[in-house]
């Protein structure tokens, strides 16, 4: 009886919604939005849109013939076609000049949104913690670690190295760095040799996308001069942290063989060829299995696949009994290499 009252109570005392007086509030509201849209109207620049030049050529192919006006932008050191890309630039300039309060205070918010110090979650290896960070008001991140043992005998291995300074950052590889000396950077890939002494990594300082092999020296923090190859895609360590392996690119950006080299030799410019792909439509990457023992070659295609494995231990990889293992859509086969 008492929930029937308030029922009742609360559909009596509910407001009487008038239509016309509600449509004509939504009207004032949509005509004060219309008018303040007009107030802050944009105006096109005195510029007219820079439309590209058309030059008719004819392209052939799969028995078809078409003609392409815009064939000559392919040419990306045309002056024309860099002169067309300023023009754009600058009519986009002018377009949204009447937005850079905008867009400067939106840039503003997001960034304060953002957490000042982005760092990845260490991950162990042996005694040390590896992990990366993008330092505050920094654009590129920092590879870092810090020696945290998690047994008394990790401690007594690498005391001689450390000498006490357990849990200290230290800063492996700095991104930042570099960029501000070449203006640019891309680092492909980072390796660590099991004994925790070399870092070997692969740069690239121009966007050619063509990656330079560099070894530096954790205890001294110098770039070993003897070995520093050109267009390398993948690197794998050997257990004895001297031997490394890694994959070459041709011409054309694939990587088809994989060289094996002595970081602390001498004169080791050129490494040892250990596997060429003749092939041009298979990859070749390399890599190391988790727990360090193995080495696997891997060579792929877009139906088929072969895995080579070699025992990271030794040194001379031809001396090593490596099985392939080739994959395919029909059939399974398994080869035997010395």
């Amino acid at each position: 009886m008492a929930a029937c009252t308030l029922l009742h109570l609360l559909r009596r005392s509910r407001p009487v919604i008038n239509s016309r007086t509600s449509l004509s509030s939504q009207f004032f509201h949509l005509a004060s939005f219309s008018s303040s849209c007009k107030r802050h109207a944009f105006t096109l620049p005195d510029q007219s849109f820079p439309l590209p030049k058309k030059v008719p050529f004819k392209v052939s192919a799969h028995g078809r013939t078409w003609v392409d006006p815009y064939h000559w932008m392919r040419d990306t050191n045309n002056p024309a076609f860099v002169h067309h890309l300023h023009e754009e630039n600058s009519y986009a300039e002018a377009f949204m000049a009447d937005t850079i309060d905008v867009q400067s205070r939106m840039a503003s918010e997001m960034k304060n949104r953002l957490p000042t110090n982005i760092s990845s979650p260490p991950e162990r290896w042996g005694p040390w913690l590896y992990y990366q960070n993008i330092p505050d008001g920094k654009e590129f991140p920092v590879l870092c670690r810090r020696l945290e043992p998690d047994k008394a005998g990790w401690a007594a291995s690498v005391l001689d190295y450390v000498r006490g300074q357990t849990g200290k950052e230290e800063i492996l590889l700095d991104w930042n760095e570099i960029a501000e000396h070449h203006g640019y950077v891309h680092v492909g890939t980072c390796r660590v040799s099991p004994n925790h002494r070399y870092l070997a990594y692969t740069i690239d300082i121009n966007g050619s996308e063509w990656f330079k092999l560099q070894i530096k020296d954790l205890r001294t923090g110098c770039i070993l001069p003897n070995l520093q190859a050109e267009g390398v895609v993948s690197l794998a360590w050997a257990q004895d942290s001297c031997t490394l392996f890694y994959t070459v690119a041709d011409k054309n950006q694939r990587p088809f063989r994989v060289l094996c080299a002595d970081v602390e030799a001498p004169n080791n410019s050129d490494g040892m060829n250990v596997f060429t792909e003749s092939d041009s439509g298979f990859c070749v990457d390399i890599t190391a299995t988790k727990d360090g023992k193995f080495i696997t070659v891997n060579s792929n295609s877009r139906t088929s696949s072969e895995e080579g494995i070699t025992f990271s231990f030794l040194i001379r990889f031809q001396e090593a009994f490596c099985y392939f293992c080739e994959v395919e859509t029909i059939f399974l086969k398994l080869c035997r290499f010395t």
